[in-house]
């Protein structure tokens, strides 16, 4: 499992596999999002744009 992290550090959420897994951070459940294939996880803000490699 992958941990894809914010710029401040924070996780926003995992990679596993073809699974995109966020945790909500009021109560906690697991969204899993199931996808055919991730290519690239990119990051769009004012300051950086850097893309993760997965």
């Amino acid at each position: 499992m992958k941990d894809i992290r914010c710029e401040c550090n924070k996780i926003i959420c995992q990679l596993e596999g073809n699974e995109v897994i966020i945790k909500c951070r009021h109560c906690k459940r697991n969204v899993v999002i199931k996808v055919k294939g991730i290519n690239e996880v990119s990051e769009k803000s004012k300051k950086i744009k850097e893309k993760i490699a997965i």
